[in-house]
């Protein structure tokens, strides 16, 4: 291994390590291992793949795309180490406020936030799950990561809860019994449901890794939110 570069980063010290044999590339922060790709920017995490090809938001496929963090130091990261083309347009802003604040409508919208201390629940709550949808366009779609301890964590079915509102209904890609695990919610369009419950059920035959595709559970807001404080994992 050795290292392609050194950024300071809110979490920790951000380190760009390659793999001599296989030129994979891996980003560390702090002592969170936050991603690993091929050297052209083929993302080697299964949860990303998946994100990729629901929200179909790849540049690449000729879409437009929009990226936000409320970190500079990930769009020079992602530009210089990981394929990330130069002509994407990136906002430093949280994402929330940004989502509260635009007025444009999208294709698509894939959320993958997380931390040390990170409360999905406070993060993803009722305004800003209706900030998500009401972005989307009548037949867009979205996908957001989360980082789920237990099969007792609520967060999955809370957020997909207040994100079928409206013209969206909600699905969960998980794996019922791991732990420190990721979850997937995706969203499409409720007024599609024929197709949309066949994109699904086609779509879970291809994304393999054990993933359990299911609807969520009608989860009780008086739970206590739950502080997950793990490393991302694939």
């Amino acid at each position: 291994m050795k290292i392609l570069g050194r950024y300071t980063g809110k979490l920790g010290d951000i380190a760009i390590w390659e793999s001599e044999k296989t030129r994979d590339r891996f980003y560390l922060e702090g002592e969170i291992f936050q991603s690993q790709s091929s050297a052209t920017g083929e993302s080697r995490l299964p949860y990303v793949k998946m994100m990729e090809a629901f929200s179909t938001m790849l540049a690449r496929s000729g879409k437009n795309v929009t990226v936000v963090d409320h970190n500079p130091v990930s769009f020079d990261v992602a530009k210089r180490f990981f394929g990330m083309p130069k002509e994407i347009s990136c906002f430093v802003e949280d994402f929330k406020e940004y989502l509260a604040a635009e007025t444009r409508s999208f294709d698509g919208i894939a959320i993958d936030v997380g931390g040390p201390g990170f409360c999905y629940e406070e993060q993803f709550d009722p305004a800003t799950c209706h900030s998500i949808t009401a972005r989307l366009k009548p037949s867009g779609r979205a996908i957001l990561n989360m980082l789920v301890a237990t099969d007792f964590d609520a967060a999955p079915d809370m957020i997909s809860s207040d994100l079928s509102e409206g013209h969206m209904t909600s699905w969960i890609f998980d794996h019922p019994g791991r732990l420190n695990r990721n979850v997937l919610i995706a969203c499409l369009p409720r007024l599609r449901r024929a197709a949309s419950r066949h994109y699904m059920a086609k779509f879970s035959k291809t994304v393999g890794c054990g993933w359990v595709l299911r609807r969520p559970r009608q989860p009780s807001h008086g739970n206590r939110p739950v502080v997950v404080d793990i490393a991302r994992t694939s």
